[in-house]
């Protein structure tokens, strides 16, 4: 059972994803913020990253590679999917925007994939944080496309992945 809160707002041509965690703020931060960190947990379990640039800071930029490595995954296994995450804003550490971009190997955006605008916040209450992971897409078949590639399914399974890594 997921412990994401997800919704769903074609109107809008939104998908939120919240989950809280019981971390400090900062460490939830750097998560996103410290590559080091960032590779442990960003895909969803079974997958692997690895960045070939990462620059965390408006009008940076972070390209990443995801491949899976759980040969239990059947025909995923091997296969790899390339991102970009194009900063626009960054309030340390209350919150992030970013475009959010599939690629290739050499940095080219796939045009004809979905394209995001994800705002990432971060809200301290009662010492707990919760993530609020707000995307916008173009359009609301674009959302309806993420959701039928199992965005929601592989963004809750790499929370699963960063909660344990901010226990540790």
């Amino acid at each position: 059972m997921s412990k994401s809160k997800v919704t769903k707002d074609l109107e809008n041509k939104t998908l939120t994803i919240e989950r809280t965690f019981d971390a400090p703020k900062n460490k939830l931060w750097q998560a996103y913020s410290d590559k080091d960190l960032f590779v442990k947990w960003w895909g969803p379990e079974g997958w692997e990253t690895t960045v070939k640039e990462f620059d965390f800071r408006p009008g940076g930029r972070t390209h990443y590679c995801m491949k899976c490595v759980d040969k239990n995954q059947g025909e995923f296994f091997g296969q790899e999917s390339w991102g970009i995450m194009q900063y626009e804003s960054v309030d340390e550490p209350n919150s992030f925007s970013y475009k959010d971009y599939f690629a290739d190997a050499e940095g080219n955006v796939q045009g004809d994939m979905p394209t995001t605008t994800t705002s990432v916040e971060l809200v301290e209450s009662n010492g707990k944080v919760t993530l609020v992971s707000r995307s916008v897409a173009e359009s609301a078949e674009d959302i309806e496309k993420l959701l039928a590639m199992g965005m929601i399914e592989g963004f809750d399974s790499t929370i699963n992945r960063l909660e344990r890594l901010l226990a540790e």
